[in-house]
């Protein structure tokens, strides 16, 4: 499956101002590749991943999933779709502090009925953190809970993962060991991974990108 992002824009008003915060933005995406869009704070990158995500439309402009519109598609088939097609992860690395390491990966096969038990412990290996599966969030370091919430967003094996400033607040050594972890996923499990951020160390990691 392919991504095709073509002349999209996006507005929105604060205080009675109109801001752009993108025009004409194309991208392109083929299955298992990988893809870094750069941008400053402020230039719409998490709107972006919201919309390629469907969850906000654009204002004008398409996103096409092998040729097919995704806001062409009822709310209903579009949540399907991103439940079966797409994982997403943010800076925040958000958890539900009962919930330990384990439980908290397992979140989005809990509606479906479906057993991922084993799928998040291997995940959860996979990422250094055999270890630390009984962990509440509370124990464990930024840096895993990050590996946590990127665990969390492949357990229903994506094809496609987006990732929102996903070292953003990590410091240096372990910003390099997120995007090393982060290669190892797009080649490994062949996930294709849209990324955006601010921070230009990434295309040491994923040298493909564009600009908003």
């Amino acid at each position: 499956m392919n991504l095709t992002v073509t002349k999209l824009a996006k507005t929105f008003t604060r205080a009675d101002e109109r801001i752009e915060l993108f025009r004409g933005f194309d991208l392109f995406l083929n299955a298992g590749e990988a893809l870094a869009v750069l941008g400053p704070s402020g230039s719409g990158k998490t709107t972006l991943l919201r919309m390629i995500a469907g969850l906000e439309p654009p204002d004008d402009g398409e996103i096409l999933f092998d040729g097919q519109d995704l806001f062409e598609m009822t709310p209903e088939e579009r949540r399907a779709f991103r439940l079966r097609y797409i994982g997403f992860a943010d800076q925040y690395a958000r958890m539900l502090p009962q919930l330990t390491a384990l439980e908290n990966v397992q979140i989005p096969a809990a509606g479906g009925g479906r057993d991922c038990s084993v799928r998040a412990k291997r995940l959860l290996e996979e990422f250094g953190l055999g270890k630390r599966t009984d962990h509440f969030p509370s124990e464990l370091s930024g840096g895993e809970l990050q590996r946590v919430a990127l665990a969390r967003a492949l357990i229903l094996e994506p094809e496609f993962l987006l990732l929102d400033e996903p070292t953003s607040a990590l410091d240096a050594a372990r910003s390099d060991s997120m995007l090393e972890l982060l290669q190892q996923v797009n080649r490994t499990h062949g996930t294709a991974i849209l990324m955006v951020t601010h921070n230009t160390r990434v295309l040491d990691f994923f040298p493909r990108s564009v600009s908003l």
